[in-house]
Order: structure tokens, then sequence, then C-alpha cells
């Protein structure tokens, strides 16, 4: 692969950060930091990793670290060593959260998927393309809050702060904006792009019982009567609150989200690393906390 000179890297790391610039014309020119380096960092990601889902989450968690830290790089040049190191601490942490261990032999398994990375990455293009050009598409405000908050992680405020509005305002903006992706992509792209549903990784991990710390009980001290439950129902993590069911996915540590709307439960824990509570956020927006009152 071509690279391109140093300069021109230089000025999108400058483009991108400027605290000046329209948020479009700040996103538009990390989106080409990420297609430069993207095939970079997977690479990176599929050798430290020790599969394919853990790979890519890593590769994401490092873009949006990268996102918010662009700010503190010195030297814009060195945008793309200072990636490497990103994807590689991501990756260090996906290990130590319990990654799967692999009985059969790194070499071969080397061998077996390098075929499928390639075709796998080339149908990946055709889908960010698809969905490049149906955000493009939504009304302006729908589109910048659309890339703020899906492909940008940023919360609800900042979004607001960022579109001058307010933060039901821009609530209301990635309600509607999911309505149109809906209407306008492929189910099975939609499922995934807007609900995150659950990664083969994560469903691994919780028919494995690696999860089970989650499962338990949970209450709003201002709403003791709604009672929050999650539990393992085989492969699949669920939670049961206001008589409604959800399958649950992770795409962060001590993250939970429901597949099928925008809300977050964000588990913290005790000194003893037992979880004892969630902060619970829809659109970015903090609602309340819920603690632990049994587990099961």
């Amino acid at each position: 692969m071509k690279l391109e000179p140093e300069a021109r890297v230089a000025e999108l790391v400058r483009r991108a950060r400027d605290p000046h610039a329209a948020i479009h014309a700040r996103h538009s020119a990390f989106a080409a930091l990420v297609e430069r380096f993207e095939d970079m960092a997977l690479a990176i990601a599929l050798h430290s990793c020790k599969e394919r889902e853990s790979a890519r989450d890593a590769c994401q968690e490092a873009f949006l670290v990268a996102w918010h830290r662009l700010p503190a790089l010195r030297e814009p040049a060195a945008f793309g060593g200072w990636l490497k190191r990103l994807v590689r601490t991501q990756c260090s942490r996906v290990r130590r959260r319990g990654d799967e261990s692999a009985e059969i032999s790194r070499d071969v398994l080397e061998v077996a998927d390098r075929a499928d990375d390639m075709a796998e990455l080339l149908f990946r293009r055709e889908v960010r393309e698809l969905i490049r050009r149906t955000v493009a598409a939504l009304p302006a405000g729908e589109r910048d809050a659309v890339v703020l908050f899906y492909f940008l992680g940023e919360p609800l405020r900042a979004i607001a702060h960022a579109l001058g509005v307010s933060a039901g305002l821009a609530g209301k903006l990635i309600y509607t904006a999911r309505l149109r992706l809906r209407r306008a992509l492929p189910r099975s792209v939609s499922e995934t792009f807007l609900a995150g549903a659950p990664s083969a990784a994560f469903t691994h991990r919780v028919r494995a019982g690696r999860l089970d710390e989650f499962i338990g009980e949970y209450r709003f001290p201002n709403r003791p009567d709604q009672l929050v439950i999650v539990r393992r129902e085989g492969q699949v993590l669920v939670s049961y609150a206001g008589g409604q069911r959800n399958v649950l996915a992770s795409h962060r540590r001590d993250r939970l989200t429901p597949t099928e709307y925008d809300g977050e439960a964000r588990f913290q824990r005790n000194r003893r690393g037992r979880i004892t509570r969630f902060v619970y956020y829809e659109f970015g927006r903090r609602l309340g906390v819920a603690h632990k009152v049994a587990s099961r």
C-alpha cells in the first residue's frame, strides 16, 4: 500500500483537531485518517489478538481513543506510530479480559484465517460505503448527530454543544435519524450498525459463563418498585425491566447495551473487583444509578 506523505497526515490531524472548524469538517479529516490507517491497524490487531472479532473491537476502541486524545498528540505527522501503540494497548486489554485461548496451533490458525480475513475486509468496505452514502443523505442536523454519536462515540451533551442545540433536541435528532436509517438500510446492516448486536466473541463468553458476574437483580433508589434483572439464557445475556425483555451486547469492558435501542449500562466495581451497580444512559444522557441487590 502506497503511503501518503507525512505532511498530508499532519495536515489531516491538524484539521481533525481544530477547535474552530465545523464538526463535519473535523470528522471528514478524521475519517480520512481512519481510511488511511485502518488496514494497518487491523493487521496489527490480528497479529496481537487471538480472534478476528477481538481484533476488530480493539481497532474500534483504538480509533475512538485516538479521536478523543487527538489534541494531545505532539507531532501530527507521527499519527501512524501513535495509533500502532494505541492498537497494541487495546489488544493487551482484550487479552487481560480473558479472551479464549485457542488450542489449535497459531501457525495453522493464521493460514486458515488469512483468506477469510481478506474476503471479510472487502465485504466490510462495501458495507461501510453503503452506510456512508446513506448517512450522507440524511438531513444536515441528523447527519452530524449520527456521525458524532455512532462514529465518534460522543455523549449527548457533547453532541448538543457541537450542534448548538439542547440535549433534548440532540437526542431527538438521533432518534429520527435512526428511523430513517432503519428504513433505508438492509436489515442485516442496520441491526449491526444501529443496534450493536452481540459479537461472536461476546456470545462465546456468555455461553462459557464468563459474564455471569453481571447476572443479578438491580434497583434504582428513586424507583424501588422497578426491578432490573440480568440473566443468562443459553448463549445470550438478557435483561428484564418494566415488562420488557432485551438481548444485551457489549463493545467495551463493563458496559452492556440493549440491542433494540440506544441505552447503555456502565457497571461499576468495589475495591474487591465485584460488580455493585450500574449507571444507566440513553443517547449518552445519564438517567440514574441502579444498585445490585441480589446475585443469581
